[in-house]
């Protein structure tokens, strides 16, 4: 068999049929979200791809060999390979206990799409996560303007960011409603009913004790909408029309609309900070900055830290977002007086 050239109008009914089922499957028993089952088929799709579309029942250890080959001969990245075998395993393992698969494939042979054990280390291996420090963020959030409304927009996103940490499909979706006080203190309610939230875990994320004017870039804003006329279950970070009236000048016009891509979210921070003179960094970078504070501080703080992210454990808190800077780790290391 060869790898065949892609092509997105060619297909298999009967492999169509089968993966319809398992869609439904996916979504239905293993309760996968629609991103997840969405990658799963794609990379089902690649391994059909190599089969020249044959039938799934092809599928055998000596097929599983030469597939893992020929993806490492692609020049196909672990992390990826990885994936995709994972993905295709569960798939086979469905596909085996159905009518017409039993006796087809070999239940044994499915654990021959493996890779070595260095292969999975390579893996499983993190690069290493660039992060602000939050002086940077300060500074960068106090030079950027706010002038227009946009303007205004984007400089509370980013101080909202700051003060809480929120994963990128959440600060798109926040609503008024999820900006909540109480005795003083502000924290964002993240509830999968309001909000795009991974897991569709609900939590508390708190503010950061950050300087006063961070925190009323947020607040001010929020008022601002509600003096518009903005209702609880609008979203805090709405679109911004521009256009130009027949004057030739500039006129904004917030509408009460979400914004719908993530890339226009990362667009407001990679200006932002590339205006202040540093480097982009995504916004889910906030995360580690947290991380990275909380570990300086009593382990009270850090677990609150790991609420506040939405880990279930502290080790995910830890390897996921804690590693120190190299910097950071000598001056810790080399602090300690052992006389």
């Amino acid at each position: 068999m060869t790898t065949a050239k892609k092509d997105k109008h060619k297909f298999n009914p009967v492999n169509e049929r089968v993966k319809y089922k398992y869609r439904q499957h996916l979504a239905r028993v293993a309760q996968k979200d629609v991103k997840t089952i969405d990658a799963a088929l794609k990379h089902i799709r690649d391994f059909e791809i190599y089969i020249d579309f044959a039938g799934f029942e092809k599928y055998n250890g000596h097929v599983a060999d030469k597939y893992i080959r020929s993806m490492h001969s692609r020049g196909l990245g672990e992390s990826y390979i990885s994936n995709n075998i994972w993905c295709l395993k569960e798939f086979l393992r469905w596909l085996e206990r159905q009518r017409g698969y039993r006796s087809k494939i070999d239940y044994n042979q499915i654990d021959y799409l493996n890779m070595s054990r260095n292969q999975q280390t390579t893996a499983k291996a993190v690069e290493y996560q660039k992060s602000y420090t939050f002086d940077q963020i300060i500074k960068t959030i106090r030079q950027m303007p706010d002038t227009t409304d946009k303007e205004k927009r984007d400089k509370a996103m980013i101080s909202l960011q700051a003060l809480c940490a929120l994963r990128i499909s959440e600060l798109r979706t926040v609503k008024l409603k999820s900006l909540i006080e109480e005795n003083g203190q502000y924290f964002i309610y993240v509830c999968p009913k309001n909000m795009s939230v991974k897991f569709a875990k609900t939590r508390h994320a708190h503010f950061m004790a950050l300087p006063e004017d961070i925190i009323q870039n947020v607040i001010v804003w929020r008022d601002y909408l509600v003096s518009l006329g903005f209702k609880e279950s609008d979203p805090l970070f709405p679109k911004v029309d521009n256009r130009f009236t027949h004057t030739n000048l500039l006129e904004q016009t917030i509408r009460k609309e979400e914004i719908k891509s993530d890339t226009t979210i990362r667009d407001v921070f990679k200006k932002a900070f590339t205006s202040a003179g540093l480097p982009y960094i995504k916004p889910h970078s906030f995360r580690k900055t947290h991380a990275i504070y909380a570990q300086s501080q009593s382990p009270e703080f850090l677990n609150a830290i790991r609420q506040n992210l939405g880990h279930k454990s502290i080790d995910t808190t830890l390897n996921s977002y804690g590693q120190l800077s190299v910097i950071d780790q000598r001056r810790i290391i080399s602090s300690l007086d052992y006389y």
